[in-house]
């Protein structure tokens, strides 16, 4: 095991304990088949707080610890590492309101009741879907008496059977014609949601990616975050920490499942000893291009400098992810990849990491404005 994962794993342990023991005697096919027993252990070991300041009952992970987690968990099974990041990212960006202008009070008891109840909170933003940010309104939100009615879909929407809770997007009208961008936090069992079949593909089943869609679902004001920012203009601070955190934890996510990769070719001792130093060196680039970033974000605030240093790190690392799995695959040889259907599942799930926002198009105009010292804008 390279040091890196090793550092890895002993984070897992002590935030989630058991987890790795528990899932590494399970084959990858199991691991990322649609009856996957991830997501459930990592309920068991604590998972759903472990971005839960230690103040509301979590783990209370720091960025550095929580890409480290997640790395661990991309290398037992991919699926389980998606699934955890869209929990993941969705609970920073609570615990982010917290203390801003724009809270609304239900956070930290939602927070809490992760923690203590260990509850599982999908992502019903815009990922997966082309050229479209993860923040970008996927459902509508009628105005009712007491709060609002919520239609809608998401598809894929990781966690879709496991789900505890739903955060959403929503596009809500405005007396003057405008619409303004809300968050909706939803309990899965709330009348009006139906899961439906969507994802085909036998790569990252485990995720649980399927149709959620809401029909009229009744939604409180008071659990109906408003964000300051007008659809279509910069991005509202709220927009900026979710964004900062899914790059980090889906990159660590991939990474993890690229070194698993990575590990069987060093095992196996296959090519020479400076084609196996290359290969880690493409690894342990793309691993400390995040975790940098992590300790960036443990600093201080979250703003526009911290967001384009995080996108330059995650395309970084695709890139890098993108070599190394193939320099592993091709080092292990044609036999490997006859003999084990991991090699190949490995090796395109390496892939996966292009199709997540923000697109490479929308990324590089974005840094590019940066540069220019305008605004960061992100489609």
């Amino acid at each position: 095991m390279t040091h890196s994962m090793r550092l890895a794993q002993e984070a897992c342990e002590r935030f989630l304990p058991g987890l790795v023991e528990s899932l590494t005697p399970v084959s990858l096919e199991a691991l990322e088949s649609r009856e996957s027993p991830g997501l459930d252990t990592f309920r068991r070991s604590g998972g759903p707080g472990l971005l839960v300041p230690t103040a509301y009952g979590g783990r209370g992970a720091s960025a550095l610890e929580a890409v480290r987690v997640t790395r661990a968990l991309g290398a037992l099974s991919p699926s389980l590492a998606i699934a955890a990041t869209m929990h993941n990212f969705s609970v920073a960006s609570l615990v982010a309101l917290t203390g801003s202008t724009q809270a609304s009070g239900l956070e930290w008891l939602v927070i809490e009741s992760i923690a203590r109840d260990d509850l599982l909170v999908a992502s019903g933003f815009a990922e997966g879907r082309s050229g479209r940010g993860i923040l970008s309104a996927m459902m509508n939100a009628r105005p009712v008496d007491g709060g609002y009615r919520v239609t809608g879909s998401k598809k894929p929407c990781s966690l879709a059977r496991s789900m505890d809770m739903l955060s959403a997007s929503v596009t809500i009208p405005l007396p003057d014609g405008g619409t303004e961008l809300g968050v909706a936090l939803i309990p899965a069992a709330s009348p009006g949601i139906t899961r439906h079949p969507f994802w085909v593909s036998p790569y990252l089943a485990g995720a649980e990616s399927d149709e959620v869609r809401l029909d009229d679902v009744e939604v409180p004001t008071e659990a109906m975050l408003k964000l300051k920012v007008t659809l279509g203009s910069g991005l509202d601070t709220l927009q900026t920490v979710g964004f900062v955190w899914f790059e980090l934890l889906v990159t660590s996510a991939y990474t993890g499942a690229v070194a698993r990769l990575a590990e069987q070719t060093l095992a196996a001792a296959r090519g020479s000893v400076t084609d196996r130093a290359a290969l880690i060196t493409k690894l342990e680039a793309a691993i400390a291009l995040v975790e940098n970033q992590a300790r960036v974000v443990e600093t201080g605030e979250i703003g526009d400098d911290e967001l384009a240093a995080v996108l330059t790190a995650r395309f970084a690392a695709q890139d890098l992810l993108v070599e190394a799995a193939d320099r592993a695959a091709e080092l292990l040889g044609g036999m490997a990849y006859i003999a084990s259907p991991e090699v190949g599942y490995l090796l395109a799930v390496s892939r996966a990491l292009a199709f997540h926002p923000p697109s490479r198009s929308s990324s590089a105009q974005a840094l590019l404005d940066h540069q220019a010292g305008l605004p960061l804008r992100l489609s």
